[in-house]
């Protein structure tokens, strides 16, 4: 039987350098573990504040505002 997946909180602060907007998101960063493989290897997925899996915020991130592609991404320390 599987385990519940262990998860973490990150909280990243994104800058987009096309229009200016700035804004932070809190993600869960999920921790798979198939308990078939027998190698143990985690895989790891984040999931947004509406619960939906995305891709890395660091590769991924589009600004909300415009669409621009060109996002500073920064995690923000201390954040619980």
């Amino acid at each position: 039987m599987a385990t519940d997946p262990h998860s973490v909180p990150e909280t990243f602060r994104f800058a987009c350098a096309d229009c200016g907007h700035v804004w932070t998101t809190t993600f869960q960063l999920m921790f798979f573990t198939d308990p078939l493989d027998t190698s143990g290897l985690t895989t790891q997925e984040y999931v947004d504040e509406e619960g939906r899996a995305v891709r890395s915020p660091l590769t991924e991130a589009v600004c909300p505002k415009c669409g621009g592609r060109k996002v500073r991404v920064r995690e923000v320390r201390g954040h619980s």
